[in-house]
């Protein structure tokens, strides 16, 4: 599975390299025209450590409940709470907690790249404050022209790690627009966003981080392009209004 610094279109290679192209591999991961996020703005955000490596991201979404992308599975990691920078070990208002149980969708990887999500079960519920607060996933689907914010770390443009957490606005694009840029993947666990103009794009790293329209979730970060922030090229997220009874289920019998 991932490991630490595999980017998040990791599984792309074997089927698109000649298509398309991949997000190849490589280090670390950056939100491509992105800026920094005001500071916990974004206080459901999750880092996901393996020792002391950030692998990929998250998503608070029930006290004891973080959701990540499937394919950043590791047996046990450490999932990093209400931080700004990842340089703070112990930035103030944040929690770092060891974790031994995250399980996948079922149906991961069932179509190929299909049903990318996990839950991770923190060892206990945190409380909620002004730099940690869960947050809820949206009710309905996507729908196409919606703005939203994506957010995560990792390496900028110029391929140095950003300085603090990034954020970017993006669209959602339409389903015809998804399954043309992505006709031998698309499954309708997924939806496409980004690739407009300027094109702010998520990127390597940025696996299982949120993608947030009207206050709620609506996606994760799952795959892309080689080159991220391509015009015209959106990345592919986790469809979540798809998964609201497996999430309920998962979290009331785990």
């Amino acid at each position: 599975m991932a490991t630490p610094g595999t980017p998040w279109g990791w599984l792309l290679g074997p089927l698109l390299l000649s298509v398309t192209g991949c997000h190849g591999s490589g280090p670390g991961g950056h939100i491509v025209h992105g800026e920094d996020c005001s500071p916990h703005s974004q206080p459901w955000q999750a880092a996901l450590f393996l020792e002391e490596d950030f692998f990929c991201g998250g998503v608070l979404v029930h006290p004891q409940w973080v959701l990540s992308a499937a394919h950043c599975f590791q047996n046990s990691f450490t999932v990093g709470l209400g931080l700004h920078s990842l340089d703070a070990s112990q930035e103030a208002g944040s929690l770092l907690l060891e974790t031994t149980l995250s399980i996948r969708h079922p149906k991961f990887n069932k179509p190929y790249l299909a049903n990318d999500l996990m839950l991770v079960r923190l060892p206990e519920p945190v409380t909620p404050s002004a730099t940690i607060q869960a947050i809820g996933i949206a009710s309905r689907c996507p729908l196409a022209g919606e703005s939203c914010t994506i957010s995560g770390w990792g390496r900028l443009q110029d391929g140095e790690p950003p300085r603090v957490l990034q954020c970017a606005n993006i669209s959602v694009v339409s389903e015809k627009v998804c399954t043309s840029r992505y006709s031998q993947v698309y499954h309708p666990s997924m939806f496409c966003a980004g690739g407009g103009d300027p094109p702010r794009d998520s990127c390597y790293g940025d696996s299982g981080g949120p993608l947030v329209c009207n206050g709620s979730l609506q996606g994760l970060v799952s795959f892309g392009q080689a080159q991220c922030g391509l015009p015209g090229m959106p990345a592919v997220y986790t469809n979540l209004c798809k998964f609201s009874d497996w999430i309920q289920k998962t979290i009331l019998t785990s």
